[in-house]
């Protein structure tokens, strides 16, 4: 009896046990407590000549960082010369009247410094990040290329070689080549598809419409300068005014722009990219600008539907219908509007039957209100990730940059936890109605030979080249 007694207790305790270590497994840990957030004051200044200094300390970096905003981008491009406002920036670091440009790559390397040009449709940026004792320095490489632009002909034909070859080399990209003929059909009509110019636009290009632009938009009054490192606003506007203040201010018209409209009609487009074995689907609408209220519940909703490898996209068409090897969305944002961009790279045969998927998804999140649980595991991500964001030295000056630059306010800085803790299912159902229910653009990436085939259940499909001209329509696989 005694032994069947410790039998029965043994096994009760190892079936209570097991018990509690189920409910231990389902269970998930109680959440540290969010730690505060940290971020530096950012201040700001107008110099006599119009430029504006801005920054945001940062005292637990070696170097700095700096970002010069001209507020023209291609947008303001001349009509007949989409890209000139990019192939502009790129000048300013090919030399100016008094260095080569080889010498100015010389003097970044010897402080330490990486130096990178981005375009926009809104504005140019000239980011530049190098050691900490060598600010002078760095200024006074700035100052030749934004004071003292050469613009020589032999540079300019031959920035046009590189530009041309690295376009060619771009348009090898089906993502790429996707997104952009995505732009051009939502940007139709409106001033920012000259950002999404073709390979023939270098060749209309000379020093006389480079030297035109450049002393139209290029003026210490129409550009924002923010340093971020190891130094105060004080010191700053010293070395600021030491090195560009005899950049002369000029009046500079800056048009209003019309807002971006929402697409909603079935169009699906297809770009023909020989010997490309995957099919690559880009699928997107309009949004909303860059400063709307609607930005964190969308970034939320975006985290969930397309944020991650474990987001309802990548689940849906990689791990149950094994459809595609990566399926995520982004939103890229611009002053007068933005858009939606879900991207997935499939296998050819599912290419129609995946762009069901994603439209059901879409669907999905616009017809029914989430989850909590899914919700707060969206929201931790983007609260858990902004720290580790905004601590690469690029990305932090880049944010100080937008701020000052767009004045978004403090809700984009400061108050970045709230805004996103604050977001509810009610206002993720409210923004998903709004943004997915009209009906998004199709493009499709692929060689022809091989997915037409599995597209002649498309009911319309446009074909265009890489230049984004329309070549034919397909009705039901059949040339119209």
């Amino acid at each position: 009896m005694k032994k069947a007694w410790w039998v029965c207790g043994g096994a009760l305790l190892l079936l209570v046990s097991s018990s509690a270590q189920e409910r231990f497994r389902k269970s998930p840990p109680i959440p540290d407590p969010l730690l505060e957030l940290q971020l530096p004051q950012i201040e700001s200044m107008t110099l006599m000549n119009g430029l504006t200094v801005a920054v945001a300390p940062r005292n637990d970096q070696p170097f700095f960082s700096l970002e010069l905003v001209i507020m023209a981008g291609e947008s303001q491009s001349p009509d007949d010369l989409p890209g000139l406002a990019s192939f502009t920036a790129e000048m300013l670091s090919r030399g100016s009247s008094l260095v080569s440009a080889a010498d100015l790559e010389e003097r970044i390397e010897a402080v330490g410094g990486t130096f990178s040009v981005t375009t926009t449709p809104d504005c140019t940026r000239f980011s530049f990040q190098f050691l900490e004792d060598y600010l002078d320095q760095a200024m006074e490489i700035l100052s030749l290329m934004v004071l003292q632009p050469d613009f020589s002909e032999r540079e300019v034909v031959a920035l046009k070689r590189i530009l041309l070859y690295d376009l060619r080399q771009k348009q090898r990209d089906p993502e790429f080549v996707g997104r952009r003929q995505l732009l051009r059909i939502l940007f139709q009509e409106h001033p920012y598809r000259k950002f999404c110019y073709s390979e023939d636009v270098f060749r209309s290009f000379a020093r006389k419409d480079i030297q035109s632009f450049y002393d139209l938009y290029y003026r210490p009054n129409n550009a924002v300068l923010v340093l971020t490192g190891n130094l105060n606003l004080a010191v700053a506007v010293r070395k600021v005014s030491h090195f560009l203040n005899i950049w002369p201010r000029r009046e500079v018209e800056r048009p209003l722009l019309p807002s971006l409209d929402v697409r909603d009609e079935d169009k699906v487009c297809f770009v023909d990219l020989p010997r490309v074995k995957e099919a690559t689907l880009i699928v997107g609408n309009v949004i909303f600008p860059l400063a709307n209220p609607d930005y964190f519940p969308f970034a939320v909703l975006n985290q969930l539907l397309g944020g991650t490898p474990f987001s309802r996209l990548f689940m849906n068409l990689r791990e149950t219908k094994e459809y595609a090897y990566n399926a995520f969305s982004e939103m890229d944002l611009f002053r007068s509007g933005g858009a939606y961009v879900v991207t997935a790279t499939v296998i050819p045969s599912a290419a129609f039957a995946s762009i069901g998927e994603i439209t059901l998804e879409l669907d999905r999140v616009s017809g029914e209100k989430i989850s909590t649980f899914e919700l707060e595991q969206a929201k931790s991500y983007l609260i858990g990730h902004f720290p580790i964001r905004i601590s690469r030295p690029g990305e932090f000056s880049r944010r100080v940059a937008d701020l000052v630059t767009f004045s978004l306010g403090d809700a984009y800085w400061n108050r970045f936890y709230d805004s996103i803790m604050q977001v509810d299912a009610d206002r993720i159902f409210e923004v998903a109605q709004k943004y997915f229910q009209p009906r998004p653009v199709v493009v499709i990436v692929g060689d022809k030979g091989v997915l037409l085939d599995h597209l002649r259940d498309i009911d319309r499909l446009e074909v265009y080249d890489l230049k984004g001209v329309l070549l034919y329509t397909l009705i039901k696989g059949v040339e119209e």
